[in-house]
């Protein structure tokens, strides 16, 4: 009988080791992919290719022109919530859809000049087809450029005009200015306040968010979020 009853109660043992192997527990977490060291000339980048962390760990994350798009995200219908985040100290930005990075782009925000301010914003109307009535150019009568980089402010010449900067696919933030659109994007800050998008990104943007989607813009980078450094994207 004392061999029976021990031969009953080891799968249950047995089984009890399975479920904490299992359980995740004591296994390391992954790095922050901003976290790592890329200066090593032997790095190899640790995150699987198809993870939203390799893009974030490649070497040059912080030059690159390229956009990282999750199409089963922009995709995903209906979205819970949506939200776009500005970066300023990376000069890039992320279009979340439901707590996850559906897109992750290169921008350009305002110079010293022409800060952008950090802070919460909400999108509070939206042009396709809009011009600036602050930047622009100065033509002379004769329609001969004469400022490339002209306020709206500054005199315009007899029988000359002023031209304000197209902006498409405008989605404004404050009534002072700022606002999202597409314009010249380099690595760096160049515009006079407000966030420059690549066309393609400005498009996609435009689509996706409707009056009342959340922005923020801040200095410092948003996480990736833990679920995005592994090959399986939770959906």
């Amino acid at each position: 009988m004392k061999h029976l009853f021990l031969l009953a109660v080891l799968p249950v043992v047995l089984m009890g080791w399975t479920s904490c192997t299992h359980s995740g527990k004591g296994h390391p977490a992954l790095p922050d992919p901003r976290a790592v060291d890329k200066s090593v000339p032997e790095y190899k980048n640790p995150f699987h290719p198809s993870t939203y962390a390799h893009f974030v760990a490649r070497k040059d994350y912080r030059k690159t022109y390229d956009v990282y798009k999750d199409d089963t995200l922009l995709n995903r219908k209906p979205k819970k919530s949506r939200k776009i985040f500005v970066c300023l100290d990376e000069q890039r930005g992320q279009y979340l859809v439901d707590g996850l990075i559906a897109m992750d782009f290169p921008l350009s925000s305002g110079v010293k000049a022409y800060p952008t301010k950090t802070g919460d914003y909400t999108v509070i109307s939206k042009k396709e087809d809009h011009a600036s009535n602050l930047y622009g150019k100065m033509y002379d009568a004769e329609g001969k450029c004469i400022n490339y980089n002209a306020e709206s402010t500054d005199p315009v010449p007899e029988g000359g005009r002023f031209d304000g900067s197209p902006m498409p696919y405008w989605q404004r933030l404050t009534n002072a200015g700022l606002g999202l659109h597409v314009g010249k994007v380099r690595r760096h800050p160049i515009s006079h306040g407000c966030i420059r998008l690549p066309r393609n990104v400005a498009e996609i943007l435009y689509k996706q968010t409707s009056v009342g989607t959340p922005v923020t813009i801040q200095r410092t980078p948003l996480s990736v979020p833990e679920v995005q450094k592994t090959p399986a994207v939770q959906q």
